[in-house]
């Protein structure tokens, strides 16, 4: 009996590791196959990413703006319950009217601040076409008087275009048959698609709108019903790591957009202020352009800084100058000194990997790739550094980065970088690793 009960045992645990063979070998080659064909067909999956970015866009819109105005809707719930519990008999009455109060008090909120926008930028472009408008013929009157100074006083090119005028309207009527109607056809196809895209993008922003809202008063359901379904399929410590993650990617996500905001309405004011001062024109439109773009980490004032450098060429080639002058140092400011004050350590990404998600980011999902790719790849650099140092330390290695970094090629000793506590058993540490690497 106990013999077919061992015989029995075997038969099951050799069919276990039979079938966690089977199932590795499987999975070996299903991911072989999606890379060969990732590779080979980058354009469709780039199509189809985009198409998912497209749906998605409302979603990314809303998770957004919950973010930014979920400190608001709190801080509104708090209060409003702590007032008006005690004059209900049932507190979920309370709750209900306070989260009704926070839903209308941060609808407001996203009202005065797009009403504010608009109220800061639509005089100040009426001002700028109204002062660039009158300033076009004369523009136009000087470029043709420097024309006809360089014909006069150049011959050879006088009597080349003399030459050819006879030629003159039977090209142009060929280049406008041959050209300029066929041209037409695609801008005027272009500009449909801008009016349908301005629409949808309109669309998008209303949707996402209604997708705030629900996220603001169904975070807690959500949440809830996220715990229960992880503790219902997995085991307790793969629930606490999924629990890990979650909060961590919290911290860095509302972190990250949060400082960012802050972040690029500083800038927006000071880009104003200095604008001001060197008494350059359209201060308030342009200083709205680059504190927006400025939510872009990394390339957002460039961004900001060449339609606004377009404007102000036309207007004066001066204030052009001086602007582009004031956006490299206040890029250099915000880069050193603002932003990591107010971001923080949310990302701990240096600013190579900041510029490679935001490349890699922008290239798959547009803008909102661009933005969000930082955060996310923040969360995946964390933990591919968790996991790294785990394993180091499961060696007894030293897993400080700083240790395996090698200065001796500046003439530059361990124990100045290390400090002081770590300064004896650290250069020795350092001496002693450096030395594994140069003997392989």
């Amino acid at each position: 009996m106990n013999d077919n009960q061992n015989s029995g045992r075997s038969r099951n645990l050799l069919t276990r590791a039979y079938f966690k063979q089977g199932l590795a070998v499987f999975l070996v080659g299903l991911a072989l196959i999606l890379v060969y064909y990732s590779i080979n067909h980058l354009g469709n999956i780039k199509h189809v990413l985009s198409e998912i970015n497209g749906i998605l866009m409302p979603f990314y819109l809303g998770i957004i703006m919950a973010y930014l105005l979920c400190p608001i809707y709190n801080f509104t719930v708090r209060f409003t319950y702590k007032r008006v519990k005690v004059r209900f008999k049932k507190h979920k009455t309370g709750m209900k009217l306070a989260r009704v109060l926070g839903t209308v008090v941060s609808l407001l909120v996203i009202i005065v601040i797009v009403a504010g926008l608009i109220m800061l930028i639509i005089p100040s472009m009426y001002e700028s076409i109204s002062t660039l408008v009158p300033k076009l013929p004369g523009y136009f009157n000087s470029t043709i008087a420097m024309i006809e100074s360089h014909l006069n006083s150049n011959n050879e090119l006088s009597a080349f275009l003399t030459d050819n005028l006879d030629n003159l309207s039977e090209n142009i009527y060929k280049w406008a048959q041959d050209k300029l109607i066929p041209a037409s056809e695609v801008i005027v196809s272009r500009l449909s698609s801008g009016i349908i895209a301005t629409i949808g993008g309109l669309f998008d922003c209303l949707v996402a709108l209604i997708i705030c809202v629900y996220i603001l008063n169904s975070k807690e359901l959500f949440m809830a019903q996220g715990k229960k379904l992880i503790l219902a399929l997995f085991n307790e410590k793969q629930s606490n790591a999924i629990f890990e993650l979650g909060s961590v990617c919290n911290e860095t996500f509302g972190g990250f957009i949060n400082g960012k905001v802050i972040d690029s309405f500083i800038i927006g004011v000071i880009c104003f202020i200095c604008m001001t001062l060197m008494k350059l024109p359209m201060a308030m439109l342009i200083s709205v352009i680059v504190g927006v773009t400025n939510i872009i980490p990394f390339f957002g004032p460039f961004i900001g800084a060449v339609p606004s450098a377009l404007l102000l060429v036309i207007m004066d080639p001066v204030a052009c100058l001086k602007f582009i002058i004031m956006v490299v140092v206040l890029q250099q400011v915000d880069g050193n000194i603002i932003g990591p004050k107010i971001l923080g350590k949310s990302t701990k990404l240096s600013s190579f990997w900041v510029m490679f998600a935001i490349i890699v980011g922008g290239s798959l999902f547009g803008v909102p790739g661009m933005i969000l790719g930082v955060p996310v790849f923040a969360v995946i650099y964390i933990y591919i550094a968790k996991a790294i140092n785990r394993k180091l330390d499961r060696k007894t290695i030293e897993s400080d980065t700083l240790y395996y970094e090698d200065f001796s090629k500046y003439g530059i000793d361990s124990s100045e970088l290390l400090g002081e506590e770590d300064s004896k058993d650290g250069v020795e540490k350092a001496k002693s690793i450096m030395s594994k690497f140069k003997n392989h």
